[in-house]
């Protein structure tokens, strides 16, 4: 096989890995969108781990916000959670390249039981937000803690926030306690 066969067919695969991604983020109402580094350190900052929590990552993305919560915290259960299939093994070899233990599942967190989760970590859509509020009302123990990054639950006040600058604007994580 030429170097040229060899790029064509990567291309090739970029492109439908690419599509797959977009069609699942139509349908899930939330593209892909990794969260930058610094906003990553914020949220498990703000979420004040002691070590001894369930984490989760509801459309965790490429493991990240989980990487470094596991690298701060290396005792808590750390389980992420991806729809879209392109996105999840882009997670999963993130995650395998890390070195570290976390448990990451291809699938619909509306699926999931979170009623052991002691912490939540978001990056979701308003329309997400809002499924998922009514969700959370139902499943969460009383001091669940929900970080979430850029948007709100359509019924709830956090109870704290704090905003980084960004190239784009400010990005702004808030606190919620269930």
């Amino acid at each position: 096989m030429l170097p040229v066969d060899l790029v064509i067919i990567f291309t090739m695969l970029l492109i439908i890995g690419m599509m797959v991604t977009s069609v699942y983020g139509f349908i899930a109402g939330v593209p892909y969108v990794p969260t930058p580094h610094p906003v990553a350190r914020a949220m498990v900052d703000l979420a004040r781990l002691r070590g001894t929590e369930n984490v989760m990552d509801i459309g965790a993305g490429n493991g990240r916000v989980l990487i470094e919560a596991k690298r701060k915290h290396p005792s808590i259960d750390a389980t992420g959670i991806e729809l879209a299939p392109t996105v999840w093994l882009l997670g999963k070899l993130n995650i395998f390249l890390s070195g570290i233990r976390i448990r990451f599942i291809r699938g619909n967190a509306f699926d999931h039981d979170m009623s052991r989760t002691d912490v939540i970590f978001l990056y979701l859509s308003p329309a997400v937000m809002a499924k998922l509020e009514d969700k959370f009302d139902r499943e969460l123990k009383p001091g669940t803690v929900v970080i979430s990054h850029a948007f709100t639950f359509p019924r709830r006040q956090p109870v704290e926030m704090t905003a980084l600058p960004g190239w784009m604007g400010k990005k702004t994580i808030r606190r919620y306690e269930w």
